[in-house]
């Protein structure tokens, strides 16, 4: 059961792990959709910004179409990111359940072991018995 244990204590921290790096891919996530909301609002600013004085037009295009693609490769990172996120969620599936068959495994054993105690206590309680019985029955 001390092999047991220790692969317990070791799928634990497996676990672990796999929880923080979801976590922060979670974060890392978060963050992007953060910076794509703060860029579309940036870009509806400017663009009243714009609209307010002639010289900030002529310069509106070129920021709007820079924004666009920044826009577009902070939604590549976030694809991706979610994608990690799905992959890391899975191998976080894995750890847990390969940690769950060595914690019932352990359970089924010490419940074995409970019950080889409990059958050998009982015996040896039928056995005093038995030979409490036989001595009040032989003695005169």
């Amino acid at each position: 059961m001390k092999t047991l244990t220790k692969l317990i204590r070791y799928h634990r921290y497996l676990v672990d792990e796999k929880r923080r790096e979801v976590k922060e891919l979670e974060e890392r996530a978060v963050a992007l959709e953060q910076n794509i909301d703060r860029l579309d609002a940036q870009v509806v600013a400017e663009r009243i910004s714009a609209g307010e004085t002639d010289l900030g037009s002529a310069d509106y295009g070129g920021f709007a179409q820079a924004s666009l693609v920044r826009r577009a490769g902070l939604i590549g990172e976030l694809s991706e990111a979610t994608d990690a996120v799905e992959e890391a969620r899975g191998g976080l599936l894995d750890a847990f359940a390969e940690l769950k068959r060595y914690e019932i495994s352990l359970d089924r054993k010490e419940a074995l072991a409970r019950q080889s105690r409990a059958r050998r206590d009982q015996l040896e309680l039928d056995e005093v018995s038995l030979n409490g019985h036989r001595r009040s029955s032989t003695a005169p």
